[in-house]
């Protein structure tokens, strides 16, 4: 009986010695997709040739006349047993050929193919990653070669990040042609419908890449996984040539739009040390209740790069693809994605279904949720109060890092509550702005229920605003225009400052960074604040109350339902979030004195020094009892710190080696509006609340990153441009409050120049310098 060894793609079944390129072309052609012509040679030929290569070439050459054209030209690929799985992807390890003519030209290529399992290279490669005894096996596919005008891949999702972007390398021709005139690709890059990349000047039409990204989608989606596939378009028709799924590198996708809301800015090694120490096992308390994994290494999910804060965000981006969900999951929920007529809904998938049980037990966790937080924070806060009292001793250093262990263990649970409030808080605000975006509202025109009276006990702004209206709301709009108040309005304002610092004392440029100077211990600070003439709330655009939305009976039962929701979560985030800046702020209180104390020894030069020093670092001190000079150490950290302080800084690394840094500003930027509006003015560019003297009427304030104690400012601005930010970051709900337009996340916005005339626009995201 002759044996019989090649068989056709398109029929209905695979032989299962076929190989696994051979099994995703025929998962091609059963989707009904235009595929070229292909058979393949099954791997039983390869063995057969071994054992008498003159009888198995025989039988090929015989069963090749009834299906190859000498006029046609035909590309031979390989097809191994493990190639293109999804596991290995044998990239380059084995030979392929193009552009074949005639049956003995084919053979010829087979035989090299086959050849290919026996290559130092492959084997090097098989030893290192597959277990002792497994055998490779070889098969071949012939497919006919397309006269392509344009050829190229297209992915489905990032090979090298794993975001959902589809992306197109399209050029002139063949493949193999481009690389041998090297030419470079054409880019190509969608992300949910919208395109964020294309070539300035191509051949290929647009129309064309919107074909390729439609079909590739829908492949993918049969495919059940994300796909690499090779296309070739002969003017007529779009052919796929081959799909395979995309493998992932395993290295850290490390991005800080995220960290630039949460820890923003330059971070000092200590605050780092702190911090992490603090929120990453928070984190991983979160991700171990979402999946039931207990291998979470809190060090992996952050990343420090030229002293910035930078999320894992692989990591998480697993996570929720175990959901069913997109893998940017978390920046869809902080508001931080641009839309797209395809941007998806935070609906989770089948992937769910597994982990059921587990999420449902974690969604009951939040039933009365807002009553447990009125208890945490009355517990927690009488906690800090008497901690704070038994604070104002003279306690030895080692006194003073037990009281950072208190502080740190008071503030566990408080952390946690602030994670978690904030992600509920900016789940239910997306699903209220995709219910009332139906009836064409705009959710940052709604105003949430308790908003006014959270901003009332929250925003100092209101009180500042009172306290110069008492003191000098007399006076002309310039500062030195005020009368001298008499000796005893001074001391009237002074127990009035008193006061204000009792509720607002805790802030500082950042809640999230211990290092920060808290307003109680710049008094004179808030004087000339309050000596500032104010503006209140700006009212030029109307905020629309719920009860005036037109939205029909039965919707509106349900959109009423996640508008109390969202509000109420939105006031709890205010709360929680206050109460983590006051607890959180008394490690300050602790590094100051054990600072104060190490200066004494000499140590170190200045008591703020202490936060040049790592967590570790510092307990060393006091473990070895010896008082080893650190002074080189902070210097050199200083100016290491310094040189990368105006560094513009990638939005994603890839891996954990620092990559190079942009040194200049782009004459257009662009970002994520967050509060509706058009407007031009001068640039004022701030780093800290103790810059506000420079905010003059009419400024585009232009911030690094916001906290409540920055909110003085927006009351003189014009429009509001922040590096970090998302839909509900601070200074995008200041913005909105005060009714002027806001742009977030806008990289390399601080490196523009003071004085220089921005064009802000508040609905699309640009930024652009006049």
């Amino acid at each position: 009986m002759s044996r019989h060894y090649i068989y056709s793609l398109s029929s209905r079944r695979l032989h299962p010695y076929a190989g696994s390129k051979a099994a995703n072309i025929h998962f091609l052609l059963r989707q009904g997709k235009v595929v070229p012509n292909s058979w393949v040679i099954i791997w039983t030929a390869c063995e057969d040739h071994k054992k008498d290569s003159q009888l198995t070439l025989n039988t090929l050459r015989k069963e090749l006349i009834k299906y190859i054209d000498p006029m046609k030209l035909y590309a031979v690929r390989s097809s191994a047993s493990v190639e293109d799985s999804g596991d290995f992807s044998c990239a380059g390890l084995f030979k392929s050929f193009l552009q074949v003519q005639e049956i003995e030209n084919i053979l010829n290529s087979v035989v090299t193919v086959w050849a290919s399992l026996e290559s130092p290279e492959f084997k090097a490669y098989w030893n290192c990653i597959m277990p002792e005894g497994t055998v490779p096996r070889m098969a071949v596919i012939i497919q006919e070669m397309v006269q392509a005008q344009f050829s190229g891949v297209v992915f489905t999702k990032n090979p090298v990040t794993g975001l959902s972007e589809t992306i197109i390398e399209a050029g002139t021709g063949l493949g193999e042609s481009q690389i041998q005139e090297h030419r470079d690709p054409d880019r190509w890059v969608s992300k949910w419908g919208k395109w964020t990349q294309k070539p300035v000047e191509s051949g290929m039409k647009e129309s064309l890449a919107r074909e390729i990204i439609e079909q590739a989608t829908i492949i993918a989606r049969k495919y059940q996984r994300p796909a690499d596939l090779e296309w070739a378009w002969d003017g007529e028709k779009l052919y796929f040539l081959q799909v395979r799924p995309i493998t992932r590198l395993d290295i850290p996708v490390y991005s800080n739009r995220i960290a630039r809301e949460m820890l923003p800015g330059v971070i000092k090694p200590l605050v780092w040390s702190i911090n992490t120490r603090l929120i990453n096992p928070t984190w991983v308390k979160i991700l171990t209740k979402l999946t039931g994994d207990h291998s979470w290494e809190p060090d992996s999910l952050t990343g420090y790069f030229y002293n910035r804060a930078y999320f894992n965000m692989g990591i998480f981006a697993r996570v929720f693809e175990r959901l069913g969900m997109p893998g940017e999951a978390l920046e869809l929920l902080f508001g931080l994605e641009q839309d797209g007529p395809e941007k998806p809904h935070m609906h989770p998938g089948f992937g769910i279904i597994p982990r059921l049980p587990r999420l449902i037990v974690f969604a009951l966790s939040f039933i009365g949720v807002h009553h447990r937080l009125q208890r945490l924070v009355r517990n927690k806060k009488n906690a800090y109060e008497n901690l704070i009292a038994s604070m104002k001793t003279d306690l030895t250093p080692e006194e003073w890092l037990q009281k950072v262990s208190v502080i740190f263990h008071e503030t566990q649970e408080v952390a946690y509550y602030n994670i978690i409030i904030p992600l509920l808080a900016m789940m239910h605000y997306q699903m209220l702005a995709a219910l009332l975006k139906q009836y064409g509202y705009d959710v940052r025109m709604l105003e949430l229920e308790g908003s006014r009276e959270a901003a009332l006990k929250y925003n100092p702004q209101h009180t500042l605003h009172a306290l110069h209206e008492c003191y000098f709301g007399h006076s002309g709009d310039e500062p030195g225009d005020a009368d001298p108040l008499s000796a005893e309005q001074e001391a009237c304002l002074k127990r009035d400052i008193d006061m204000f610092l009792e509720a607002f004392g805790h802030f500082s440029d950042s809640g999230n960074d211990c290092s920060s100077i808290p307003w109680r211990e710049t008094p004179e600070l808030i004087r000339r604040m309050i000596a500032r003439p104010q503006q209140a709330v700006k009212t030029v655009q109307k905020t629309i109350c719920f009860e005036d939305l037109k939205i029909p009976w039965m919707r509106r039962i349900t959109t009423s339902i996640i508008y109390r929701r969202t509000s109420r979560l939105t006031v709890s985030r205010e709360e929680i979030s206050s109460l983590y800046t006051y607890g959180y702020g008394q490690f300050r209180t602790c590094f100051i004195k054990i600072g104060e104390q190490l200066v004494a020894r000499g140590i170190i030069d200045d008591r703020e020094d202490i936060y040049y020093l790592h967590w570790d670092e510092l307990i060393k001190l006091f473990e070895n009892l010896q008082s080893v000079p650190q002074q080189d150490l902070v210097s050199s950290r200083q100016r290491s710190m310094e040189s990368y302080r105006n560094a513009v800084l990638p939005d994603m690394i890839l891996g954990s080696e620092q990559p190079p840094v942009m040194d200049s500003v782009q004459y257009s930027l662009r970002g994520i509006p967050t509060s509706l509006g058009a407007y031009s003015g001068p640039a004022r560019v701030i780093q800290g609340i103790n810059e506000f003297e420079k905010v003059q009427d009419g400024d585009v304030l232009i911030i690094p990153f916001s906290d409540v104690g920055w909110t003085p400012l927006f009351s003189k601005a014009g429009a509001v441009v922040s590096e970090s930010g998302g839909m509900l970051s601070h200074s995008s709900i200041v913005a909105r409050e005060y009714r002027i337009p806001a742009v977030v996340s806008v990289a390399g916005a601080c490196r523009i120049e003071d004085g220089v005339q921005v064009s802000v626009n508040g609905y699309t995201g640009d930024v652009v310098l006049i």
